[in-house]
């Protein structure tokens, strides 16, 4: 998924595919993202001069934590690289509408995969 192929959002900026301004509580959504039969990990192209973090919730920003990203920084605002989680719960299953809370930090968000480690 692209950052910038949200369908919905909070607080965020979106440019050149990218999503910026992720503070803390600020979140976006993709609607009916299809899980399958579950993912055990989440991958994240991201920048950022601090370390943070965000949740991968489903059905809306307050829903059910399924993953959390812990990030270090990167460097500057356009130094972009890989990081996620390889603790992502795989009992969610199927289309899921999917919100990516910022939870710490501040970062420019690119891009994002569901996949199995």
């Amino acid at each position: 998924m692209k950052a910038c192929d949200f369908t919905d959002s909070s607080g965020i900026t979106s440019w050149d595919c990218g999503v910026g301004s992720f503070n803390p509580g600020n979140w976006i959504k993709f609607d009916s993202v299809d899980l399958s039969t579950g993912y055990n990990a989440f991958a994240v192209s991201y920048a950022s001069p601090v370390s943070g973090s965000f949740d991968i919730r489903i059905g809306n920003p307050n829903g059910q934590t399924i993953g959390t990203v812990n990030y270090g920084p990167t460097g500057d605002w356009s130094t972009n690289q890989w990081g996620g989680t390889p603790s992502l719960d795989i009992t969610t299953r199927g289309r899921q509408d999917i919100f990516i809370v910022s939870t710490s930090g501040s970062a420019n968000l690119r891009e994002f995969w569901f996949k199995n480690e």
